[in-house]
């Protein structure tokens, strides 16, 4: 699932997710992604931080509140991200992916974050 408030870079993602074989949905505002989260219980959500009108870490909240951060989130965004801000959510967050993203980036997060997976669950 991909959370971003740019069709822009939801098209990119949806269409970078596709070359590496994952099916994807994709929000264009955090209301709509946490109801889609709540309902769906995605495998992995990739979230802006800057969209309107609810910002990512107040989708993150919205999760912690609702007892659902153990639902792993790439945070992708443009703005530096401190392991401060980061700290109140580490049960959630997998790791921050900088925008604008290349397709080997995307595919070596996903390739560790997959794997790593595969191997918890054994």
């Amino acid at each position: 699932m991909v959370i971003d408030d740019d069709t822009a870079n939801l098209v990119m993602m949806k269409l970078l997710l596709a070359k590496l074989g994952h099916d994807t949905i994709t929000f264009d505002n955090g209301w709509d992604g946490l109801a889609a989260i709540r309902e769906k219980m995605p495998d992995l959500v990739i979230l802006d931080l800057m969209m309107t009108p609810i910002d990512g870490w107040q989708v993150l909240d919205e999760l912690k509140r609702d007892g659902l951060e153990g639902v792993p989130v790439i945070l992708f965004t443009a703005k530096y991200v401190s392991e401060k801000e980061i700290k109140p959510y580490r049960d959630s967050i997998i790791c921050h992916l900088p925008k604008p993203v290349t397709f080997p980036e995307l595919k070596q997060v996903l390739d560790t974050y997959l794997s790593d997976r595969v191997i918890s669950s054994r």
